[in-house]
């Protein structure tokens, strides 16, 4: 069922993941470009922040676009909208211009993302649904390292780096159109309020948004620990590399595992490893003795770079498990709510940066451990009640009718044998 649902999603899964080829390619390399012509820190912030901003309001706008003309068009749409607003990065140096084209590129990506994301929901069976998700994310995580190596590559030409991906993001759209699996039916569906997601996976929303700060705050404590310490650029580049190949190594194990158990335990299995191994960074402090020559440091190097693998391996899944949790049932909607928990997680990618920002001068150099620390254990704990107040709802039922007990009951998978949508 597995190899059967990847094939009828191939072109999808390899469309989006061109996308976010484009997309982290444009985040790393214009801030480069903006350095390069003289501009400022403050500059590059304020292009970045449009970037966010842009994101934010195409997930607010999302649903109604793709409902209206359907997921191929939006995806055609956003992906060719896309294409033209990098191509017009070539005409100006404008920071001014580049903030406006940001700000409409980021609410492009979202409708981009959102439409993907919704169809994959949509198209996936509950029993696979983890290990496609988690096979989704492998190739976008794939290409995410890639855009790194093509940036490497074309750094010195910026202008032709712009063509290419212009045409990586209409090869995009080809792919598309190309794709074996049917698009979901349109149909005026009725509109999903927050509170109603809320109420009926408050532990997917939680997630959705503590990954996305956990995620931002992890990119930002390693480098700026390293940068402290007085590490090479070669051995940093070393070490963040080691957080993506733990995503790619745990991305499917997690997915498999999430259909097979309560993905609430996975939620807190994995939050819970986050805050200890956070702890442990914040008590340790690996990086006091760090000394500039690489092979008096190699034993430290060597057990940072294994505990940055489980750290990346164990933050990077949490939004798919997270999004596989709230599609348990299926939405009457799945449009908006993927678009929502892609709004959460974009939310709170916005907010660990800005948290740490406004925190630094109270909690001093140890504001992302700690920030880190409060998101991951506080996810931790919520999910822990939840898998508690659902327990204790089984135990009052079981004690009325011994046929409801789930200890007298054979093992089902993970969707057949939930709480109620208010226990979840």
């Amino acid at each position: 069922m597995v190899k059967a649902s990847l094939v009828s999603l191939f072109a999808i899964i390899l469309a989006s993941a061109l996308a976010q080829l484009a997309s982290t390619a444009l985040l790393t390399s214009l801030p480069l470009q903006i350095s390069s012509i003289g501009g400022s820190a403050s500059q590059a912030g304020l292009v970045a922040g449009a970037y966010s901003l842009g994101f934010m309001v195409g997930c607010m706008r999302g649903v109604g676009i793709i409902n209206r003309i359907g997921h191929i068009r939006a995806f055609a749409g956003a992906a060719g909208l896309t294409a033209l607003l990098v191509l017009l990065f070539k005409n100006t140096e404008s920071i001014i211009f580049w903030t406006v084209l940001r700000f409409f590129m980021g609410a492009a990506f979202a409708v981009l993302f959102a439409t993907a994301d919704a169809w994959l929901n949509e198209s996936i069976k509950d029993e696979v649904r983890g290990r496609i998700l988690s096979a989704n994310s492998i190739v976008i995580g794939a290409m995410a390292i890639l855009s790194q190596i093509f940036i490497a590559k074309f750094t010195q030409v910026p202008l032709q780096m712009l063509e290419l991906l212009a045409t990586v993001l209409l090869a995009a759209v080809v792919l598309l159109c190309m794709t074996r699996s049917v698009p979901p039916r349109i149909c005026k569906a009725s509109r999903i309020k927050f509170k109603e997601i809320w109420d009926r996976s408050p532990v997917a929303v939680l997630g959705a948004f503590a990954s996305g700060a956990i995620v931002t705050s992890l990119l930002t404590i390693v480098p700026y620990s390293l940068s402290k310490a007085g590490v090479g650029n070669s051995t940093t580049a070393l070490i963040i590399a080691m957080i993506y190949v733990g995503r790619l190594m745990f991305q499917w194990p997690f997915g498999s595992l999430a259909d097979r158990i309560d993905r609430k335990w996975l939620i807190l299995g994995s939050s819970a490893l986050i805050t200890l191994i956070m702890v442990t960074f914040l008590i340790a402090d690996p990086f006091t003795d760090w000394n500039s020559a690489f092979l008096r440091n190699y034993h430290l190097l060597s057990i940072l770079g294994l505990l940055l693998v489980v750290l990346g391996g164990l933050s990077f899944p949490l939004q798919s498990i997270c999004v596989a949790h709230a599609f348990e049932r299926k939405p009457e909607n799945s449009v908006a709510l993927s678009t929502y928990l892609l709004f959460i997680w974009a939310a709170g990618s916005v907010v660990g940066p800005t948290l740490i920002s406004i925190l630094a001068p109270v909690l001093g150099s140890r504001t992302p451990e700690l920030i880190m620390i409060g998101l991951s254990g506080s996810l931790a704990l919520f999910t822990a009640y939840r898998l508690n107040m659902a327990r204790l709802f089984f135990a009052r039922r079981s004690t009325r009718n011994p046929l409801l007990n789930i200890s007298n009951m054979p093992y089902v998978s993970n969707h057949h044998a939930q709480a109620p949508d208010k226990y979840e």
